[in-house]
Parts: C-alpha cells; sequence; structure tokens
C-alpha cells in the first residue's frame, strides 16, 4: 500500500506548485508585459516632460514679465532698482521660492530678495555662496525681452526680465536663478498626474498581464499535462490508451507521434510476447521432437556394444547402422528447425537474385525423377513456353520446389501419378504440383502447414522426413510476398499450389 502511494504521490508532483511550468510562464508574460508597459510609459512620460518644460518656460516667462511691469508701475526708477519700497521687497519676496537678484542696466547685482518660506508649501531655493550668474545677462538685458531658460542640471535654470523707467529706458532687471522650485511648483500637478496614471497603468497592466498569461499558459501546459499521463501510462504498461489531437499545430502533432509510439510499442510487446510463446512451445516442441530419435540412437548405441562383448559382430553392425541413421535423422530434425526458425524472423534473409523460373522447374523435376521412376510412379512436367524471370532467393525456391515432390512421392501409391506445372496469371506465377494419393479429411487439411502437427504417422517415428516440410515450403513462400495452398479430398489426391509474385511492382513492395 505505502508503494503505490508513493509511485501515486511522485507522478502527481510534477504537477504540484512548485515544479509545474504553469506558474514560472504566467509570471515570465506577466513580467515581460508589464516591463513593456512601464516602458512605453517612462517613453511617454519622458516626451510629455521636455513638452512642458516649454510650455513652463512660456508660463514662468509671463509672470515674470508681470512682475517686471509691477515694479515699473509701483515705484520711481530716479536711480535704478537701488532704493525699491520695503513693501515693494516684501512682495517680491513672496513671488518666486527662488532668489529673485535686482539687476543695474550692465547686469551687475544690486540687491537680493531671498524667497519668504511662509508664502509656499512646498521647500524654496536658498542662495547658494557658489552661485554663478549668467554669462551673458548684460546683453540678454540689451535685448529687452523677457528669457527664461530652463535645464535638467543643478542651477542651470534661470529668467530675466529688463526693467524700464517711465521714459521707457532700461534702468536694471530681475534674474530669478535657479529657478529649481518655481519648476519644481509648476510641474508638481503634472507629476502627481503621472504617478497616479503609472500606477492605473500597471496595476492594469499587472492584471490584463496575469489573466492572459494563465489563459494562454492553461492552453499550452493542458495539453502538455496529458501529454505526459499517457507517457507515464506506457510507462507503467498501460499501452492502450491514446491521444486526442485537438488541433494541428506541434502540440497534435506530437500528441499524433505520441500515439503513433504507444500503437509502435504495443505492437512491439504483444509480438515479443508472441515471440516469447513460440520460443516455449519451440523448446517443448523440441526437446519432444529430439528426445525419442535420442533415446533410439543410445539403445542402438548400447545394443550394438552388447553384441560386440559376446562376439556377435554382424548383429553389433546392424546396430550401429541404425544408430547412425538416427544420428542422421537428428542433424537433419536441427537443420530444419534451425532454418524454419530463419524463415519466421520479422525480415528472413533471403539472397535475391534473377533466377530464371523455367530453369528453376526444370532442376527441381530432374531431380526427382529417378525417385518417381523407382517408386513406379509417372512423373509429368507441364511448363508453358515463356515464363518471367523472378527475383527471389533460388536456393530456398528449389528446397520448397524438393519437398512438395518429396511429399508427393511419399503419399502416393505405385501407378499413380505426379505433376508440376506453371502459370502465370497477371503479377502472380502459380506453381502446383499434383499427385493421385489418398488425398487428406478436411481436419487433417487444415493442420498440415502446423509446426507442431502430428497425423497418424508421427514424424518423429520415421528417419524418411523430418515432417518440418511443409510448415517449411509456406515460410519461404510467404518470405518471398506469396503464399502455399492445398487443395484435397480423401481419394482424390492433392493438388499444393505455390504462389509467387512476378510483377517488379509488387516485388518492391513486398521487399
Amino acid at each position: 500500500m505505502s508503494e503505490a502511494s508513493s509511485t501515486s504521490t511522485a507522478r502527481a508532483a510534477p504537477f504540484g506548485f512548485s515544479r509545474t511550468i504553469f506558474w514560472k510562464v504566467i509570471l515570465l508574460l506577466g513580467g515581460v508585459q508589464v516591463a513593456t508597459v512601464l516602458l512605453a510609459v517612462g517613453l511617454s512620460a519622458w516626451f510629455a516632460y521636455h513638452r512642458s518644460l516649454d510650455l513652463v518656460a512660456n508660463s514662468l516667462a509671463q509672470r515674470l514679465d508681470a512682475v517686471a511691469v509691477e515694479v515699473e508701475q509701483r515705484t520711481v526708477l530716479l536711480d535704478g532698482l537701488r532704493d525699491l519700497p520695503e513693501s515693494l521687497r516684501l512682495d517680491l519676496a513672496a513671488r518666486f521660492p527662488d532668489p529673485v537678484f535686482l539687476l543695474s542696466a550692465e547686469g551687475a547685482v544690486l540687491d537680493t530678495l531671498l524667497p519668504a518660506p511662509a508664502f509656499f508649501d512646498q521647500p524654496v531655493s536658498s542662495l547658494s555662496e557658489d552661485l554663478k550668474l549668467p554669462a551673458d545677462v548684460a546683453s540678454v538685458l540689451e535685448i529687452g525681452e523677457v528669457v527664461v531658460r530652463l535645464s535638467d542640471g543643478a542651477g542651470a535654470s534661470w529668467g530675466i526680465a529688463p526693467v524700464y523707467d517711465a521714459g521707457g529706458l532700461l534702468v536694471g532687471g530681475l534674474l530669478v536663478q535657479p529657478m529649481r522650485a518655481s519648476l519644481a511648483r509648476e510641474l508638481a500637478g503634472t507629476r502627481d498626474a503621472f504617478i497616479r496614471a503609472l500606477i492605473v497603468v500597471a496595476g492594469l497592466a499587472g492584471l490584463v498581464a496575469l489573466g492572459l498569461g494563465a489563459f494562454l499558459t492553461w492552453r499550452l501546459v493542458r495539453p502538455l499535462r496529458s501529454m505526459t499521463r499517457q507517457v507515464e501510462r506506457i510507462g507503467g504498461g498501460d499501452y492502450a490508451g491514446r491521444l486526442a489531437p485537438d488541433s494541428r499545430d506541434e502540440l497534435g502533432r506530437l500528441a499524433s507521434a505520441i500515439n503513433q509510439m504507444a500503437e509502435e510499442v504495443e505492437q512491439s510487446v504483444a509480438a515479443l510476447r508472441a515471440t516469447d510463446q513460440q520460443r516455449r512451445e519451440l523448446i517443448a516442441n523440441v526437446g519432444h521432437d529430439l528426445r525419442t530419435p535420442l533415446a533410439a540412437l543410445l539403445g542402438y548405441a548400447e545394443e550394438a556394444s552388447r553384441h560386440l562383448g559376446a562376439g556377435r559382430d554382424g548383429e553389433a553392425a546392424n546396430a550401429l547402422e541404425a544408430a547412425a541413421r538416427q544420428g542422421h535423422y537428428l542433424s537433419r530434425l536441427v537443420a530444419d528447425l534451425f532454418e524454419l526458425s530463419l524463415l519466421d524472423a520479422a525480415r528472413p534473409a533471403l539472397r535475391r537474385e534473377p533466377i530464371p523460373l523455367k530453369e528453376l522447374l526444370t532442376d527441381a523435376a530432374r531431380g526427382h525423377q529417378a525417385a518417381f521412376e523407382r517408386a513406379g510412379i509417372a512423373f509429368d512436367l507441364d511448363l508453358p513456353e515463356t515464363l518471367p524471370l523472378l527475383q527471389g532467393d533460388g536456393v530456398r525456391l528449389l528446397r520448397a520446389l524438393d519437398n512438395l515432390l518429396a511429399n508427393a512421392c511419399r503419399h502416393t501409391p505405385a501407378g499413380g501419378r505426379v505433376s508440376l506445372r506453371a502459370r502465370v496469371v497477371e503479377n502472380d506465377v502459380y506453381l502446383q504440383v499434383r499427385d493421385t494419393g489418398g488425398g487428406l479429411a478436411p481436419a487433417v487439411r487444415d493442420l498440415i502447414f502446423e509446426r507442431y502437427y502430428r497425423g497418424g504417422e508421427a514424424r518423429t517415428r520415421t528417419t524418411a522426413g523430418t515432417g518440418l516440410g511443409l510448415p517449411i515450403s509456406r515460410a519461404i513462400a510467404r518470405a518471398h510476398g506469396g503464399d502455399l495452398t492445398v487443395e484435397s479430398a480423401p481419394g482424390s489426391g492433392s493438388t499444393f499450389t505455390l504462389t509467387l509474385p512476378s510483377g517488379a511492382e509488387r516485388e518492391n513492395a513486398e521487399s
């Protein structure tokens, strides 16, 4: 119980919070989208800030010009800006949160008015000892226009407004420097709005990124989880399950590949099981097939030993001859079993070469002519004038024909007839061996090609043949892409038909 629980936990662990890619992809997509939004907002703010500087410069220029006009209207400027009324000086200290310098017409500093902190709700600029006046103050005053220069650098922002007397003569000017506090005051509303917009946009972008990332990631991870579970089931021995590809993209092709892999594994496992079963049957039947001739061989050897001990040389020689026959039979049986195992392989090792079919059939008939004459059986060879050139293993095809002719000779009585004929139909060649023997009962006819079938004459009880000739012949035919069949009835003889492909197109398909 504990092992099953641990296995279940181990399989479920990859989909846990800490080991799944779901949250990693969500966070990655969300982070990328939020970073993209922040970058876009930052660039927009940067352009908006520099555009705002122009608007702020115009606003400060208007305020500075209004203050200069007010100074001209509220005092008699007989001696320039040296003796301003105290009330005006206090009023000027409340106009800007930065120091205001009273200049002469030549640009020299006559007096400095520091901002009054009581009038401002933000920090004000103090007078720095190392503060340097603009180098072109005199030339700016001579122009006679209000000039405001704003810069991001500390101490580089300033504004100048000329002051005239009643006769229109330049008597001095007002210089506001460094203008940091004034600039901050003008941009305070814009900065606050930007921060609020940034917070809102970042929040919405984060929510949208998480939602979109979760949706896309789930669409990606869900089929991957199904595929992972299927692969785990295959690893656990369940090969019947299949995935349902719901798309034609990479994930759909991956699901199809997993299904194909599962099908191939299932077929391979089934083939391995069948092979294992055949191996078990082979071992059992080979043991059975070899036991009787081995026992006979040992029996004849012991009998020969006893005869030799008793001085009966003739009986000993007969026993040794019988033992030799059993040894030759065992040798043929082992060779046939080995041949059959090679032909039953998934890809039989055939030595394919061009085979003149007429020559092959003539050689097979010539090899058995003498045996038929000794048995008193008439033998006919019926071949058409032209036969195709086959592609196949000539040695094994001759072996199949030899098995069929020898089988017909054994089961045809004296005075009977055996014929070997060939005919071509479309892309197939039909080789037929017909005999006038006793024929086969339906129950026997369906079993004669079985490797381990034993009829009334057990193949292990005679040294005439191993009993594997027909299974080997059918295996040779099927290895060439054809087949071996039989038509027979009791008292009507038997006709064995060896079918082989003759067309190049079919031959290539089978190979």
